[in-house]
């Protein structure tokens, strides 16, 4: 039974609804710069380039794009109809399999000052997970990565820093943005490799009660009743076969 329909949510005290984690991945994904203003048209250009085969072959042709790997992890407290990632109420739900999934040895930080980049010990690191704070951007790496490269990205979305993101990627393993959500935020993050098999194999590593984790394309919750499945879901409606659970 759907513990998230009509008919199946009376039979459960509001306190004891389990929270749910959704995981976002697009796989690969296309990472363009945003059309300029002045050529509303470039997009459908018929000379438009190749894409590069290296990260480095983009710096300045705002029409050039890259692969990359994507993912975003939403999440709703239930039992305090709070939505957002930070709002579960077992951070270890994510935080756990995501240090094992995708951290390495260097964990930085650019907050809302966009000059200060930190680098972070792997607790502190955590901590900013759980509760971005100030944070503007989140960095993982095998060895410290320039300041600058950092703070030519934070604070600015990935497609308006997309040459930015894509020369830092060549450092970074993993790069997160904090995403404001109703009562929290969520995180997004891109990666120049595969994640979703790792993650989810870290989800099923670090199981945890009281939260339900889904897994599903990208692609198939481009609308809000697709993206909060898990609080409108038809009454007797089984989930669809491209969300999975682990």
């Amino acid at each position: 039974m759907n513990p998230f329909s009509k008919a199946s949510i009376p039979i459960l005290p509001v306190a004891d609804l389990p929270d749910t984690l959704k995981y976002f991945h697009e796989e690969p994904a296309l990472l363009e710069a945003v059309t300029p203003d002045g050529n509303p048209d470039a997009r459908r250009r018929d000379d438009r380039p190749e894409p590069p085969r290296t990260l480095s072959a983009l710096r300045d042709d705002p029409f050039d794009t890259y692969d990359v790997y994507r993912g975003y992890l939403a999440g709703t407290n239930h039992a305090d109809d709070a939505v957002g990632l930070t709002t579960l109420r077992a951070p270890d739900a994510y935080v756990a399999p995501l240090f094992d999934a995708v951290g390495r040895s260097w964990w930085g930080r650019a907050t809302a000052a966009r000059e200060t980049v930190k680098s972070l010990s792997p607790e502190t690191a955590k901590r900013v997970l759980r509760g971005p704070s100030r944070t503007t951007l989140l960095v993982s790496a095998d060895a410290p990565v320039a300041a600058e490269r950092i703070t030519a990205v934070a604070g600015r979305g990935p497609r308006r820093a997309a040459g930015a993101l894509q020369s830092l990627l060549e450092d970074a393993h993993v790069v997160f943005f904090p995403e404001p959500a109703h009562d929290g935020h969520d995180w997004g993050f891109f990666s120049p490799a595969p994640v979703r098999d790792r993650l989810v194999a870290a989800f099923r590593d670090h199981p945890v009660e009281g939260t339900r984790r889904f897994v599903l394309p990208y692609q198939k919750a481009r609308s809000e009743s697709k993206f909060y499945f898990d609080k409108w879901q038809p009454t007797d409606s089984p989930l669809p076969s491209y969300i999975e659970e682990v």
